[in-house]
């Protein structure tokens, strides 16, 4: 997501992505790994990489070797929304440097991210009155009953 609306930004309509998964929900596997590779060709490119937060610093590695490997690139700069002290990685560009750890819910992936926090919440809450608490108390994550309705309501189907 904050690639596109970057490339909308700066008029740069060449735009291709890849997949990357080291979470699965808010599950963080021990590596990262590309689960689709770059489809389009950007040998000659300069390239932006981008994400939306760079936590670790293994997506960015696992992305710039994935390019090196199979592209002939001019140039790969990075770009994030939200760069944390614990990543081994240093972006060339982000919006905003976190000090204090902690989770961040984006727009695109609350749903996701939500759900996973119910699913592990032991014993499971019996309304969602008692999720939005335990949600508050938690993880400091306040939610409006309507979404949480949403995703209970779409992780059943």
């Amino acid at each position: 997501m904050p690639s596109r609306v970057i490339s909308d930004f700066l008029h740069v309509m060449n735009l291709t992505s890849f997949k990357i998964e080291h979470y699965r929900g808010t599950e963080k596997k021990p590596t990262a790994l590309i689960r689709y590779p770059l489809a389009s060709g950007v040998s000659g490119e300069k390239i932006l990489l981008v994400d939306d937060v760079c936590d670790t610093g293994n997506t960015f590695e696992v992305a710039n070797k994935h390019l090196e490997e199979f592209m002939q690139l001019r140039e790969i700069r990075t770009a994030v929304l939200h760069f944390k002290k614990t990543s081994s990685f240093i972006p060339d560009y982000y919006a905003s440097r976190m000090v204090k750890w902690r989770w961040i819910i984006y727009p695109w992936a609350a749903a996701e991210d939500i759900s996973e926090f119910i699913k592990q919440m032991q014993p499971q809450p019996q309304s969602i009155a008692e999720i939005r608490k335990i949600l508050q108390q938690d993880y400091g994550i306040r939610i409006q009953t309507l979404l949480i309705e949403d995703i209970l309501a779409l992780s059943q189907t």
